[in-house]
Formats: C-alpha cells, structure tokens, sequence
C-alpha cells in the first residue's frame, strides 16, 4: 500500500510536469504566433507614388524659402588648409566668428561686371513688417522660379545660369548673415532684372544715378544687368535679408547700406571706384560728414551724387572698422541694442564699451586710425587702370 501511494505519487508529478510544459510550449507557440503577427497588424499601406502632391502656393512658400528650399549647390572652394566653416547654430556670438566666409565662393559663377553706380537706399516704409503681394509681370519681361526667388528678367529668358548665380548668392549670404538670419527666416525674393536704365528708371522712379534698389516692403529688389550685376545683387539682397533682423523696427540707414556695401566689397574683392575716389580724399584731407549727420540720415534724396557717393563710402567704412578694427560680437551686441531701439550713441558704449560713449569719438578714432593705417601702407588704394 505504500508503494503504492508513493508510485501514484510521481505519477501525478510527472503529469503535472508534463503539463506544465504543455502550457509553456502552447505560451511560446502564442507569444511566436503574436509576433509574426505584429507587423501585419501595424503595417501601413504601400506608397502611392502614382499620386503627386501639388508645391504650395507662392503665399506658402513666403516667410518659410529658407525652410522649403534644397541644399544648394555652391562652387568648392579653394584648396587651402582653412576648415570648412561650420553650419551648426551656435550662439550669436560666437557665429560672429564665422561673417564673412562664404561669399567668395561666388565669383566661380557670377558674371563678370564692375559696379558703375552707387544703389539709392532701400525702399523701407515704417510698416515694413507687413508685407505686401507683388505685382504681375510688366509687358516685356519673362519669368522663372527657385525655391528662394521668383524672377522677373526683361526681354531676355530666366536661364539656368540666373537662377544659379542668385541661389548660389542666397546660399552664401546665409551662411555669412547666420547671427542675424536665424532670429528671422527670409522670405522668397521677387527679383526685376532690367535690360536698360531707361527702363529701370521709368519702372522704379529711382533717380538717375541708382543702378539698383530694394523693397523691404515687398521682399523685391530691382537691378540692372549690365551695371555690375553681380556686386549690385549681393548689396540689395543684403538689405533685404539683414534689415529684416530689425523689423518690426527699421536698422539706421548708414548701417543698412554700410552693410550692403561691405558685403558686395567682400563678396567681389574690390571696392567700387567711388569708393576708391572718396576714400583717397578723406585720408588725405580729413575733411567727413560728421557722424551725426551721417547716422541720423534717413533718407538721401535731396543729396547730390557727389555727397552720395562721400554718405555711402563713410557707412562702409565705419562698418568695416566695426567689424574687423574692433570685436565682431560686440558689434552684434550693438546691433541687438539697435534692434531694441536704443539710441546709436548708447548702443555704441553698450556694444564696444569705452571711450566709444559719444558719435564724435567714432568719428574721431575711425579717421585717426584709418589716416595711420594709409600712411603706413596698411590701406591701399587701387591705381588708374585697376591695379593696386
């Protein structure tokens, strides 16, 4: 009898074992089943790439072009053993750093041309922020598209090339505009090449010695081909890049158009010859539009083309000494403070701190230090004929 129990025992032990592995093989057998299952229960429907989804609209796409547009291609660079300059967003300051470095990539594909005529000043009403719809085509002109540009060229097809050039330049603009660009997006450009001053004049009512122009407004620029195309597209599209940093507020002219030179003179290795005349002029005589003059300015229609020329080459100058002479993150630091609407002269103490408290010591420093540099052989001129 109690052999008995005892072997009745381990049978039920083995049958309860073997059950138990019954219940964990059917489990496995379950948890596999689920498994392959899964994907099934969650997999999405194939492609259908018979359907094709329509761009957004020009309304879309303003606002956003830096956004929706495809990386651009841009000429290599030379072959030195300079890095690659970063495309990481850092801090404003330090992108200050890197202003400056992409421009002169350009000249590969831009066509050839020496700028002629000073721009006038960038059409900027007050109520800039809110922009405007753009006008139709004019009779005679043709049109073509890019992710950054709608181009409008008179009598003449928007080639390849065209669009090439003024991508190629959008590119690198935003790559040397970084501290300013990425607080606000650009929008898409209308850009109006024109064939002819006469043209140019009649459309835009600019005066007679303008060779190109901008609407912050409308996000347009207006340039004549044959007057140095190339120099004259880089500076209005600074203008309409840079300036909308400030919006809703407008950046003081002298900075707006001494930007906009600066980056043509960098992005052409070469000061237009204005430039040259008025510079030689003023290291050797001394004689300025004072700074007060200069920085409350804020429109030039009534100057003649003789002190345009000397308003325009002093904002150049005082920008390129603010940038290069001095610290490019203090001189961020001051356009942050204008952009707050701080006065020039505490915007000019708070970027570059001492003795830069008063306009007048601007002035003064910036010719004391650009009259030495002449003389000792530090600022060259170009000679007649072009060379230096």
């Amino acid at each position: 009898m109690k052999m008995e129990r005892v072997f009745r025992g381990l049978i039920g032990t083995v049958a309860l074992l073997l059950a138990g592995s019954a219940l964990h093989a059917m489990s496995l057998r379950d948890i596999a089943r689920n498994l392959t299952q899964e994907p099934k229960r969650f997999q999405s429907h194939p492609a259908d790439h018979s359907t094709v989804v329509a761009p957004p609209s020009d309304n879309d796409y303003r606002g956003h072009a830096q956004q929706m547009r495809p990386d651009i291609s841009v000429p290599p660079p030379a072959q030195t053993d300079t890095p690659a300059p970063s495309t990481v967003q850092e801090a404003p300051a330090s992108q200050m750093e890197g202003l400056i470095s992409g421009l002169e990539q350009i000249s590969a594909v831009a066509p050839v041309g020496d700028m002629e005529e000073i721009p006038t000043e960038a059409y900027r009403p007050l109520n800039s922020a809110q922009k405007v719809r753009w006008v139709p085509p004019p009779p005679g002109f043709l049109t073509g598209d890019t992710f950054n540009y709608l181009i409008y060229r008179e009598k003449d097809p928007v080639t390849p090339k065209v669009k090439n050039v003024l991508d190629t330049i959008h590119g690198n603009l935003m790559l040397d505009l970084t501290p300013f660009t990425i607080v606000v997006k650009p929008s898409k450009i209308l850009v109006m090449l024109f064939n002819a001053k006469e043209s140019y004049m009649d459309f835009t009512k600019r005066p007679a010695w303008s060779g190109a122009s901008s609407d912050l407004q409308s996000d347009t620029m207006y340039v004549i081909e044959k007057t140095g195309f190339y120099a004259l597209t880089v500076h209005e599209l600074t203008h309409l890049y840079f300036d909308q940093y400030f919006l809703p507020k407008l950046s003081p002219l002298w900075l707006s158009e001494g930007m906009a030179v600066y980056m043509q003179v960098y992005a052409s290795k070469k000061r237009p010859s204005y430039v040259e005349k008025r510079l030689t002029q003023i290291v050797q005589t001394g004689k300025v539009i004072p700074f007060e003059e200069m920085m409350s300015a804020e429109t030039l229609k009534n100057y003649s083309h003789d002190k345009a020329e000397v308003w325009y080459t002093q904002a150049y100058s005082v920008v390129d000494y603010l940038l290069n002479t001095r610290s490019r993150d203090e001189f961020y630091k001051m356009c942050e403070e204008l952009k707050k609407g701080t006065p020039i002269y505490q915007a000019l103490y708070r970027g570059y701190g001492m003795p830069f408290n008063k306009v007048s010591t601007l002035q003064n420093v910036w010719l004391h230090d650009l009259q030495k540099a002449y003389k000792e052989g530090r600022l060259q001129f170009a000679q007649p004929g072009g060379s230096k």
